[in-house]
């Protein structure tokens, strides 16, 4: 199982590949945002983003997302572009809650050794990736987004402008997660291996190959 825009951007695409490489398995793949139980729904492992705290699970980081603040220009034309944290009291925020809790996720500004989180109002809240972005380019408001190839190819074209470029949003990392107590089969290395690969592409580093307990 893999985030909906991991499937529909990242892992479709190049699937032909991984067939050149692996004739012989077959895949069925989920494409969700929400929590999947591993063991209960049979999934032999997972893509996920986020932090890691399921001591039941062995993560294998793929790398991490520098996380961004942007916002299309459609949006700063008519509301302005903030120069420091006190102008947001200004802005709305797209903003992006959980499928798990229906929790809003707080937009993170790091600097040295201040941190703040700040929430504001949304004209629209999404929980998927693909409509957070489009939300966002279609001017709703500032956004918070994982840098991911997607939202380069924006940030390149002018669709999507960074702001507050001084201070950090932090980072997203990516792991594949599959259960501790079950076997590593030699399809689920291959698989996982093969991400690491593809994921690469993403992050234009190499990812680490160890492996860690815990899950999202």
């Amino acid at each position: 199982d893999v985030p909906a825009a991991v499937g529909r951007h990242v892992l479709m695409p190049v699937l032909p590949k991984f067939f050149e490489r692996y004739p012989e398995i077959v895949l069925e793949v989920g494409s969700t945002d929400r929590p999947v139980d591993l063991v209960r729904e049979g999934v032999d492992c997972v893509v996920r983003g986020g932090n890691i705290y399921d001591e039941s699970l062995v993560a294998r980081r793929l790398g991490a997302f520098e996380v961004v603040t942007c916002a299309a220009p459609s949006y700063l034309a008519q509301h302005g572009t903030p120069e420091n944290l006190e102008d947001l009291e200004r802005h709305v925020f797209v903003n992006y809650f959980s499928t798990k809790t229906g929790r809003v996720f707080p937009f993170d500004f790091k600097r040295g050794n201040e941190a703040h989180e700040i929430t504001r109002p949304h004209r629209v809240a999404a929980n998927d990736a693909d409509s957070y972005i489009a939300a966002g380019l279609a001017g709703m408001g500032l956004m918070q987004s994982p840098a991911t190839s997607v939202i380069r190819q924006h940030l390149a074209a002018g669709r999507l402008v960074r702001v507050l470029d001084d201070w950090s949003a932090g980072e997203l990392p990516m792991y594949v997660l599959y259960p501790r107590n079950r076997h590593l089969s030699s399809r689920i290395r291959a698989f996982s291996d093969w991400m690491a690969e593809v994921f690469i592409g993403e992050f234009g580093v190499h990812p680490p190959a160890s492996d860690r307990a815990g899950s999202i």
